[in-house]
């Protein structure tokens, strides 16, 4: 038995080391003994008959446009996938693709895959934040976050948690979770630096395909190294 990790458009949407989000994954799971099948996905592929769990991350304005028309294509497998409780994590422009509408400019707007109710606007003003911070219910959270988007999320739509420093979607909160798939302006890359998060989605994902995950002390030795980096930019957090 194993774990298909699928990638969602590497080759495009990898701008801010997000490709580092499946390492994190497939290096934990392959550390508890569990056997991992890497996958991506390309515009114009066919998707797997089925994931456990698949990330999309980010990348610049044209490479959206490049890719919004193939979203749209392949958007009912996705929330089909989502409504399933197959693990999504996306971040970025992933996120804004994966949401219900996306505008990029006052003559652009595109149909995103609609996993999350909420709808983009790309058009702001940048905003980048070295160490941005989310209180959630996995914990204080830590990444950096570099985009130009104000996400509204439909009110019955949990977010990922409580804007600390920063951004995130605008309004106080950041990103969205429905059913096991999460949406984020969070990189470093996310599941790199938030390690309870990526063992919550690993926990999950195996359960629903039948197996046990348990960390163990090899876990712990490249989380004390993880907590090196993470120190770095918590020591930059505002003091409540």
């Amino acid at each position: 038995m194993s774990i298909r990790v699928l990638e969602l458009y590497p080759a495009d949407l990898s701008l801010n080391g997000d490709v580092g989000n499946r390492t994190a994954l497939v290096r934990r799971m392959r550390l508890a003994g569990i056997d991992v099948e890497e996958l991506s996905y390309s515009p114009g592929d066919e998707l797997p008959e089925s994931a456990d769990i698949v990330l999309i991350g980010t990348g610049t304005s044209s490479a959206v446009r490049s890719i919004a028309a193939d979203v749209e294509r392949i958007a009912p497998t996705l929330r089909a996938w989502s409504e399933a409780g197959v693990v999504i994590v996306a971040a970025g422009a992933g996120f804004h693709l994966l949401s219900t509408t996306l505008r990029l400019s006052a003559t652009e707007v595109f149909p995103g895959a609609g996993v999350f109710a909420g709808s983009v606007d790309s058009s702001s003003k940048r905003i980048i934040t070295e160490a941005f911070a989310i209180d959630s219910e996995f914990g204080l959270l830590i990444g950096t976050e570099n985009h130009t988007s104000l996400y509204t999320g439909r009110p019955d739509q949990k977010a990922l948690g409580r804007v600390r420093n920063g951004f995130g979607n605008g309004d106080g909160t950041e990103g969205a979770r429905v059913h096991n798939s999460i949406g984020t302006h969070c990189h470093g890359p996310f599941l790199v630096l938030n390690p309870a998060v990526a063992d919550s989605l690993i926990g999950v994902a195996a359960q629903r395909a039948g197996i046990d995950y348990r960390p163990g002390p090899e876990h712990a030795d490249l989380d004390a190294v993880i907590d090196l980096a993470r120190g770095i930019l918590l020591a930059k957090v505002p003091a409540a």
